[in-house]
């Protein structure tokens, strides 16, 4: 390395790392474990969290913090990674969730994370998508690493936590047994902070 390089950091307040950006996965089809489409990392990336518009509501029931839930429906994230340091591939899939989307069940209960749910053209979420596991059927706001102090979804400080993603991990969901619904998971990610590249 010359004497002229430098080592710089792209540091973790970069505005470059602090943003959010979205990418919106293709809708599922109707039908018991049917998929959405995949997102595939391009760079390395933090995905935190997923927002689900609906299309078309469950039917089912589910019984969440104690209160059965009428008119939904629950999908699970599936995380796809290349775990081989090594140069060479070793794929480990995990499952976060399921969450609950839709139903009767209060805010406070776990069930309802902010937005309209259970309705055509509803939404719900941010829904927490971290390695810590949890659902939003067993942790407030989903997961607790998605919430402020305030446990406001969306309040300052959202967002710690989160899915590493190298390029070429792949990260999609998947519904339950529940027949009609269909969605579009919205996800939330942001590009992880850059340390040590050498600069001319």
């Amino acid at each position: 390395m010359s004497q002229n390089n430098a080592q710089r950091s792209l540091p973790y307040d970069h505005a470059a790392v602090q943003a959010r950006y979205a990418a919106q996965l293709a809708v599922n089809a109707a039908g018991s474990g049917a998929l959405t489409g995949k997102f595939y990392a391009w760079a390395a990336l933090q995905v935190y969290g997923v927002t689900f518009n609906t299309l078309a509501a469950g039917t089912s029931t589910y019984t969440v913090a104690g209160t059965a839930t009428a008119q939904a429906t629950q999908f699970s994230a599936i995380y796809i990674t290349n775990t081989n340091t090594a140069g060479g591939v070793t794929l480990a899939t995990s499952t976060v969730g399921p969450f609950t989307i839709g139903g009767t069940a209060t805010a406070g209960a776990n069930v309802s994370v902010g937005g309209v749910g259970g309705v055509a053209g509803g939404y719900q979420g941010p829904y927490a998508l971290n390695t810590l596991g949890g659902t939003n059927t067993t942790e407030a706001w989903g997961t607790q690493t998605f919430s402020s102090a305030s446990g406001v979804p969306g309040a300052p400080g959202i967002g710690f936590g989160g899915l590493p993603m190298n390029p070429g991990d792949v990260l999609y969901f998947v519904g339950g047994t529940d027949a009609t619904a269909t969605v579009i998971p919205v996800i939330q990610y942001g590009v992880q902070p850059v340390s040590g590249q050498v600069l001319a």
